[in-house]
């Protein structure tokens, strides 16, 4: 801690536990610092498991590795003169002392060791169709675009492979494909905490460089920068994390995530010639640190399916091997496929044709790859399992839906898996245009074979107790995290960049387009939602394709485009399982079922905000109570549910043009989320009364409706009758109101609720037009009612979707409902839908 870092108070110290993990870790890493790692390679290299590797690979030596001194060099050259051309001044030395700290240290000696010493390791602790073509399947088929690779690097291009990345054991599985097909040796980024141990780090850095992940500077920065775009000048190859979590990190909950802006792939990819992008796609049966990420449980869990018995029996009858014998498949199966490799001049042409948001070369081409890898990532047993049992719990404990009583079937483990299986077949072929690729026991086995294959991994893993069943008849469940993880690492879909920050908007008609253009504007430009992301979800998958592509929808709006950072899809899991914000501005026809849609996919806690004012057609309740009551229904006491109202209008959102909404709600997180709409000229005030703000709303377009109805009759005349019109107004939105829960002062003289939203449609724009057409036209229309319908539905062709007369109708409903008698609310019904027009509970007539 620094000096002028204050002391945490002793009250919020977080006291140091030690727990088994914790423990294990601190002696291991005591026991690793006394290691000779080259030396405990040549050892593995010359037993047997180990020989016919360095046989292999001292055949071919020497192997090919980075050329150090060259990429120092470059990176140094290349570093002052982007320095000088900004006109920055750079001390030279300073530069290329942090080239050479950034750098590897390679040996072709401690490669050559180390290349046989992984192969043997790796191809030990993970089951392999064939040992001596480890992680691929028997046909290596994760294989198919190998020769056009190594034609790329014939012609002396280097390489940069983008992977996902799940386990500190990625490099090494990546490696062990790379080296015994001899792809070179390509140079990954570590982090300096990587390099604690000196022994470990003296091997680490023969194929890494090493990166300051917090603090650096702007020297170091840029060159970091040229070093991988050295990298690629001198035809060289690295590997690059490409997914989005924190700092390079693995991922914690198995998602993929959408690719963040990364140094190195910018440097990567800043080269006047030609590399090539290789995507690297790693599945796995068993992750070996899964719990330690899924649920913190420490470093036991990389010992996990050892077993004591086996490990002591193994030990007894081979003292010195024992530990190595009964560690052999101890992870299960893993695959590492390579999708078609595509040149950066591909990827040029590909970006300059693409009108998709205006994503920078380095964005388009991580996501680019990042889609390959959701297409080929392998699909496991383990996966499919722990997917098909989360579908078959869900299914046993919802509400019977079995005929005369009897209760509903339920659903077997297999035949969840079954529905899971057709699920994934469906959506990667929906979404790729191709089958997923299953890994061979899925394609080859009968599906009971598959599920016990899955069950016998999970147990393995601690995921399930060993024994018994739970009160669903279903296999018991240890770890609900881990069964999460693993059924996630089977969802090909892609998430956003963290899980405490996934923004949905749902809607893509013109107000749920200004409300995503609004967030996405907002967060990009605040570097405290950096990590933030924004989806916008519609039901409809052809207008979700197509915004997706165009980035606009049709109409008014179609010259304006999304923020780049706003994803749109069609597919509810992708956009609310881990929703953690949802605004949501469907129609108020299919307010409910969305609002359903997305309480059934969310697994977490979120905050709701409906920007739909008005009343719920069929049930003639608010949208907001709808929503709060459909979470309550639903048991979803995690959900908090606020109201985004006031005069704010799609123009004002898009252009943008000064304007002042309402969050209205609970008061915790009531502040952060008014934020996200917070963008000059737009502001937001807060209110505590969600229910008062949306009706304020709605009987604002209803009385500016009767009101311009009444101004073009000449029943209002003059500044005086138009204050009485709008006090007399006032108090009966208070009445209704206070009937329907809300609260009087919201509709006082100085709530921006109530008088802004009444002024501003009072005054001008299409409510108020509207009644003044229905006035004009009131002396010689025979039937007033039909007319106001037929005029709705044309400013509704003209892109003016005018509510005003349909909430007329609803709100009528509901006062009469509370049984309160509203004189205008009354005499503005009974002109604009007839006096024999009754409106039910659930708002027909």
């Amino acid at each position: 801690m620094t000096s002028d870092t204050p002391a945490q108070p002793p009250s919020r110290r977080r006291k140091k536990t030690w727990s088994p993990g914790r423990l294990l870790r601190k002696g291991l890493m005591g026991i690793a610092e006394r290691v000779d790692f080259i030396a405990l390679l040549k050892r593995i290299n010359r037993s047997a498991p180990g020989r016919p590797w360095l046989d292999l690979f001292q055949s071919k030596a020497p192997l090919e590795g980075p050329r150090q001194e060259e990429i120092i060099e470059r990176a140094v050259e290349l570093t002052l003169a982007q320095l000088d051309a900004q006109g920055d001044h750079a001390d030279p030395r300073e530069v290329r002392a942090h080239a050479e700290a950034i750098s590897c240290r390679y040996d072709p000696e401690a490669h050559l060791e180390a290349a046989a010493a992984i192969c043997t390791v790796m191809s030990h602790l993970f089951e392999q169709a064939d040992p001596r073509q480890p992680f691929v399947s028997a046909d290596q088929r994760e294989l198919a675009h190998l020769d056009l690779l190594q034609q790329y690097r014939r012609q002396g291009l280097g390489v940069v492979f983008l992977c996902n990345h799940s386990s500190h054991v990625d490099e090494f599985i990546a490696d062990v494909v790379f080296q015994s097909r001899f792809l070179g040796l390509p140079l990954f980024a570590a982090g300096t905490n990587m390099m604690a141990i000196k022994s470990l780090a003296k091997l680490l850095l023969n194929g890494a460089y090493t990166v300051q992940r917090r603090g650096a500077g702007k020297a170091y920065l840029a060159t970091l920068y040229n070093y991988c775009r050295a990298l690629s000048d001198t035809g060289q190859h690295q590997g690059i994390f490409l997914e989005a979590w924190h700092g390079g990190a693995r991922s914690r909950d198995g998602s993929l995530r959408y690719p963040r802006r990364l140094v190195t792939l910018r440097g990567a990819l800043d080269v006047e010639g030609d590399v090539v992008v290789q995507p690297v796609a790693i599945s796995y049966a068993a992750v070996p640190e899964d719990l330690s990420l899924a649920a913190r449980q420490g470093g036991m869990c990389w010992l996990r399916g050892l077993g004591l018995l086996r490990s002591l029996a193994y030990s007894l009858l081979h003292p010195k091997s024992g530990l190595w014998r009964s560690a052999r498949g101890l992870y299960g199966r893993a695959y590492c496929t390579l999708p078609r490799p595509r040149l950066l001049s591909e990827l040029r042409e590909l970006h300059a044709q693409d009108d998709a948001g205006g994503l920078s070369l380095d964005e388009f081409t991580a996501l680019t790859a990042i889609k390959d890898i959701a297409r080929a990532k392998k699909v496991m047993a383990s996966q499919l399992v722990a997917r098909g049992l989360m579908r078959a719990r869900r299914a046993r404990r919802a509400p019977s839906s079995g005929q005369e009583g009897q209760p509903a079937p339920r659903p077997g483990l297999v035949d969840a898996v079954a529905q899971e299986l057709e699920g994934l077949k469906e959506y990667h072929q929906a979404t790729f245009g191709q089958a997923p690729d299953l890994e061979d026991l899925i394609n080859e086995r009968p599906l009971k074979e598959v599920v016990a294959d899955g069950l016998a991994t999970l147990r393995r893993r601690a995921v399930l107790k060993s024994l018994g069943k739970d009160d669903l008849g279903l296999p018991r469940v240890r770890s609900e995290a881990g069964l999460a993880y693993y059924a996630t690492h089977g969802d090909r879909r892609l998430y956003s960049p963290q899980a405490k920050e996934n923004l949905v908007v749902v809607g893509a008609g013109d107000w749920g387009f200004a409300l995503a253009h609004l967030v996405g504007s907002r967060i990009l430009e605040e570097k405290r939602y950096l990590n933030a992301s924004l989806t916008l979800f519609d039901p409809r998958p052809e207008v979700a394709a197509d915004m997706g592509i165009n980035r606009n929808p049709p109409g008014r709006f179609e010259d304006h485009r999304l923020p780049k950072n706003v994803f749109v899809t069609s597919d509810p899991p992708s956009a609310f399982k881990k929703a953690t914000e949802v605004v949501l501005a469907a129609p108020p026809e299919q307010f409910a079922a969305q609002v359903r849609t997305l309480l059934e996919e969310s697994q977490q806690g979120l905050n709701l905000m409906v920007a739909t004012n008005a009343f719920e057609p069929l049930g003639g309740k608010l949208c907001f109570q709808v929503a709060r009551d459909l979470a309550q229904e639903l048991g979803r006491q995690d959900v908090a549910v606020y109201v985004l109202g006031g005069p704010l209008f799609c123009e004002d959102l898009v252009k943008p043009r000064q304007a002042a909404g309402v969050l209205a709600g609970p008061a915790e997180n009531l502040a952060q989320l008014a934020d996200l709409f917070q963008w000059p000229p737009i502001s937001v005030t807060t209110s505590p009364d969600p229910v008062g703000v949306q009706l304020a709303w709605i009987l604002a377009q209803v009385y500016s409706l009767w009101g311009g109805y009444l101004m073009r009759l000449g029943r209002i005349l003059g500044a005086a009758q138009v204050g009485h019109y709008m006090a007399l107004a006032s108090a009966e939105a208070i009445a209704l109101a206070t009937a329907l829960g809300g609260q009087a002062q919201t509709f006082s003289a100085a709530s921006p609720a109530w008088t802004a939203s009444f002024a501003a449609l009072g005054l001008s724009g299409p409510v108020q037009e509207l009644g003044r057409k229905l006035g004009k036209e009131s002396r010689k229309a025979k039937d007033l009612p039909a007319l106001a319908k037929k005029l709705c539905q044309q400013e509704a062709e003209a892109g003016r979707k005018v509510r005003a007369h349909q909430e007329l109708r609803l709100a009528f409903a509901a006062a009469r409902q509370k049984g309160l008698d509203l004189p205008i609310l009354n005499e503005a019904h009974a002109t604009l839908w007839g006096p024999g027009a009754r409106a039910g509970n659930d708002g027909s007539v």
